[in-house]
């Protein structure tokens, strides 16, 4: 059976004037399937080479808590659609790491759905 999910991506967004960014993660959500799961990158080497030095410790610790919490969150995402469970999460503001919807599809196979989203969005231009 294929299951319909929507997908996002995780930016670093280096000035909030500019909205320069590097896509760092993506999410995949299908309340159908009970799924709802994130992958996102600790490597902090593009947002360097792109901007400016990074703390790489305290960005690695960041993106694995974001990664942890939202994937510990699988077992309500039936009630929740992604961006409500990414906005309890990563609340729209100022802040360097966002969230921007992606788009949807359908899948037989929601985890190898995110690795191929991850590969393109955020693997790319490592």
């Amino acid at each position: 059976m294929k299951w319909p999910y929507s997908f996002g991506v995780f930016r670093y967004v280096h000035d909030a004037v500019t909205q320069e960014f590097v896509n760092i993660g993506v999410a995949v959500c299908s309340p159908e399937a009970g799924y709802f799961r994130a992958r996102c990158t600790g490597d902090s080497a593009r947002i360097a080479r792109t901007f400016e030095a990074i703390d790489a410790g305290a960005f690695r610790e960041l993106v694995r808590h974001i990664e942890e919490q939202l994937n510990a969150s699988n077992a309500t995402a039936a009630q929740v659609v992604l961006e409500s469970g990414v906005a309890a999460m990563l609340p729209r503001d100022d802040g360097a790491i966002q969230f921007a919807s992606g788009g949807v599809g359908l899948s037989a196979d929601l985890a190898q759905a995110l690795q191929q989203l991850f590969a393109p969005y955020v693997e790319r231009y490592a």
